[in-house]
């Protein structure tokens, strides 16, 4: 196929025997969209793709240039994870136990509520601002 724009895929796998160890080397190439084989992989073209114009908001492109591979929770740029959520909100309720009422769940209001109710001895209440 002469417009076949070769995507390359090993074939036949073989052995070379180098100081007495067998090490794997492929023998022969082929194309996934053709017939064609050769002894060295298809050269390959960089490929580009514009995704500021997709049909679908985001699209799968668009989602996987923000996935990171670690281990723990995954995650993406500015949203927490699952056990620093739980956490949080779990320092919320023991704010609201005693009787502090922080601006918001996030845990910066949520020690400065608390701090502030310490300073002044008087519990704070982030409803009435």
């Amino acid at each position: 196929m002469e417009n076949c724009n070769h995507i390359t895929k090993v074939v036949k796998w073989g052995y070379k025997l180098i100081d007495g160890n067998m090490i794997p080397k492929v023998e022969i190439y082929g194309c996934t969209n053709c017939d064609e084989t050769r002894e060295t992989p298809f050269p390959r073209e960089d490929v580009f793709v514009d995704h500021s114009e997709c049909k679908t908001d985001p699209c799968f492109g668009c989602k996987a240039k923000y996935l990171q591979l670690s281990v723990g929770d995954a995650r993406h740029d500015g949203v927490m994870s699952a056990r620093q959520h739980d956490k949080e909100l779990g320092s919320y309720f023991d704010a609201v136990r005693q009787g502090v009422e922080p601006i918001s769940t996030k845990q910066r209001d949520i020690d400065a509520a608390v701090r502030l109710s310490n300073d002044t001895g008087v519990a704070f209440d982030g409803n009435k601002l």
